[in-house]
C-alpha cells in the first residue's frame, strides 16, 4: 500500500522509488531469468534483441524486448501476484494495461543514454499519448558510475521538450535542467512518468546495472495493444537478425552514445 507521502512525491517529481519491493528469493529469480534472456539467440518473429560493440571490439547485449511470453519464470514472478500493476493503478488513479517489457543490461563498457523522454507515441507516429508510467525492476544496484539514471524533478508536467531526430532533448534545453541522480538497490521498484526527462552515463565500472522495465498505459487511453505495439516496434526499430556484423549492428535507439 502506498502512503500519501509517496503519492505526493509521484505527483510532484514524476518518479518514485519503492525500496525492497522484492525479497531476496524473487530478486534471484529475476536476475537469473535476465541472464538467460541475455544468452538467447536472435529471433525473426518472437523476442527482439539489440547489441553494442565495446571499446575492445566485443559484442555485448544491450536491450531485449517482447520476452515475457517466452520465459515462464520471469512472467510469473513479475506479473502473477499483480503487485506491480496494482501499484501503477494506485499512482494513475485508474485501471492500467501493460504495453511492453524491456531489459536494459548495461553491462560494463556499455553506452549511455542522452537526455530524453520515453514518448512512445511520438516515436511511432501515434496521435494520442500511449504510455503513462514505467516500472523499473532493479536487478542490480544502480549509481551514476555504473550507468544509473538521472532525473530532473517536476519537469514531467511541462509536456514535450524540443528534440532532435533521434529523440534527444536539445542540449540548450537539457543543460538548464537541475539533474539529480536516482540510485537504487537490487530489489527496488522505481516508477517514472513517461514525460519525465532522464539520462544515464556510459557504464565505466566493472559492475552491471541491469533493469527490467514494464511499460503501462492508462486503460482509458486509445493506444495500441501489446501485440500491435510489438509489430510496430519490429518495423520501426528492427532488432538484430541472424547475420550480425559487429561493425553494422542495428542501433537499439537514437539516444544511445559511447565516448
Amino acid at each position: 500500500m502506498l502512503t500519501e507521502a509517496q503519492k505526493t512525491k509521484w505527483d510532484q517529481d514524476g518518479y518514485i522509488r519503492l525500496e525492497g519491493f522484492f525479497d531476496a528469493v524473487t530478486r534471484d529469480k529475476i536476475s537469473n531469468g535476465a541472464e538467460e534472456v541475455a544468452r538467447w539467440d536472435v529471433s525473426d518473429d518472437k523476442w527482439m534483441l539489440w547489441f553494442e560493440k565495446t571499446s575492445d571490439n566485443r559484442k555485448i547485449i544491450s536491450k531485449a524486448e517482447n520476452f515475457l511470453d517466452y520465459h515462464d519464470v520471469l512472467r510469473e514472478t513479475l506479473l502473477a501476484d499483480g503487485r506491480i500493476s496494482e501499484t501503477i493503478e494506485t499512482l494513475l488513479d485508474e485501471n492500467a494495461r501493460m504495453l511492453k517489457e524491456l531489459l536494459i543490461f548495461k553491462y560494463p563498457d556499455s553506452g549511455g543514454y542522452r537526455p530524453h523522454q520515453d514518448i512512445y507515441h511520438v516515436h511511432h507516429n501515434v496521435p494520442e499519448r500511449m504510455v503513462h508510467a514505467i516500472a523499473a525492476v532493479a536487478i542490480d544496484d544502480s549509481v551514476p558510475d555504473n550507468g544509473g539514471l538521472f532525473f530532473t524533478p517536476g519537469r514531467h508536467k511541462e509536456g514535450l521538450f524540443p528534440m532532435d531526430d533521434g529523440w534527444v532533448i536539445n542540449s540548450g534545453v537539457s543543460d538548464t535542467f537541475k539533474w539529480e541522480p536516482t540510485p537504487w538497490k537490487a530489489g527496488d521498484l522505481f516508477i517514472f512518468d513517461d514525460y519525465a526527462p532522464h539520462y544515464s552515463l556510459p557504464n565505466k565500472s566493472d559492475r552491471s546495472r541491469r533493469a527490467l522495465y514494464l511499460v503501462f498505459q492508462r486503460a482509458s487511453s486509445g493506444g495500441p495493444t501489446r501485440a500491435e505495439y510489438n509489430r510496430m516496434k519490429r518495423a520501426y526499430n528492427p532488432p538484430e537478425d541472424g547475420v550480425s556484423d559487429l561493425e553494422n549492428l542495428k542501433l537499439p535507439n537514437g539516444i544511445l552514445y559511447r565516448d
